[in-house]
């Protein structure tokens, strides 16, 4: 099993023009930032995320930590966060991590006012780099709405090939599958 206790706790910064934005896994010091981006996003997120990963109150918030934190400490998969100024920006994962095949998952959202920065391809280049030189996976996959034109050029941007459309995939829809591998 792939120990994910051993990872970093915060990936190479993201350099903007607004100062470097923080990669950190997510952590209790990390709950009202995560609450209020939340709220911000929940109605672009819930649809494909649904709201266990995208909370709107502190509660909610708190547990979802605590849920990122259990996955992490049973080898299911790692969350990070994108912080700037203390506020939360986003979330990328790498989950459902099939510890025989070493394949995962590599999923994102960022809130309505962090998208069109550049910071999706951002978080999936460093989660990518991470799942492939620190995890010595051999796959990512990515399921993308095909309606979703942004994150089909994320995904692409970051060396995905598409290799078809799954059918009632994420929660009863079509999702296109893309696939990383480390030799993208």
């Amino acid at each position: 099993m792939i120990d994910l206790s051993i990872l970093p706790s915060r990936l190479p910064p993201i350099h903007t023009e607004q100062g470097p934005i923080s990669i950190q896994r997510i952590a209790e010091k990390h709950c009202y930032a995560l609450c209020e981006a939340g709220q911000q996003s929940i109605h672009h997120v819930k649809p494909w995320f649904g709201s266990s990963v995208c909370p709107v109150t502190p509660a909610l918030s708190k547990q979802c930590i605590a849920d990122m934190e259990k996955a992490r400490e049973t080898g299911y998969g790692l969350t990070y966060l994108l912080i700037h100024d203390e506020k939360c920006l986003g979330m990328g994962i790498i989950n459902h991590i099939h510890h025989t095949h070493l394949t995962a998952n590599l999923g994102y959202w960022l809130r309505p006012d962090a998208c069109g920065k550049g910071l999706a391809s951002a978080i999936c280049e460093a989660l990518k780099k991470l799942a492939f030189t620190q995890m010595n996976l051999n796959r990512l996959e990515c399921f993308v709405e095909p309606n979703n034109k942004a994150s089909l050029r994320v995904v692409e941007r970051i060396g995905g090939i598409k290799e078809g459309l799954c059918r009632k995939r994420v929660f009863g829809r079509d999702a296109l599958l893309y696939a990383i591998t480390n030799e993208s």
